[in-house]
């Protein structure tokens, strides 16, 4: 195996978009149009790729729970600080990173149709 890319079914492409590529920097790789509408998506940042698949799935039932249920995207950066500076300058609102005993500091985000996001970088505390 060379990599792994998770599929996410979201309810829109387009809105899953507007998150992830406006919001988090990723690029549209590729995209697929069904009926004059668009599909499916395949999105990168760095070494890190996602599909974004329009079949829905439950959104509603996964922002209803608590965090860190089901699956939980990791992503990693090199600097989370600088991360939610960026984030606060384009209106999400976000946490201030906690440093974790596992020597990373995180902020966990919750994308349009649920799905957790762990973001971290080295905790400064230990660089």
């Amino acid at each position: 195996m060379k990599r792994v890319t998770p599929l996410l079914n979201v309810q829109d492409v387009e809105a899953s978009l507007a998150f992830w590529r406006d919001i988090l920097g990723f690029e549209v790789v590729r995209t697929f149009d069904w009926e004059g509408r668009l599909a499916w998506a395949e999105i990168a940042s760095g070494e890190a790729r996602l599909m974004l698949n329009g079949r829905g799935g439950d959104p509603a039932g996964r922002m209803a729970r608590e965090r860190y249920t089901d699956v939980v995207l990791c992503f990693s950066v090199d600097d989370v600080h600088g991360l939610v500076r960026d984030l606060r300058a384009k209106g999400l609102q976000v946490a201030d990173p906690e440093a974790q005993e596992y020597g990373l500091d995180e902020i966990v985000l919750r994308d349009p149709d649920g799905y957790d996001l762990a973001i971290s970088s080295p905790s400064v505390a230990r660089v």
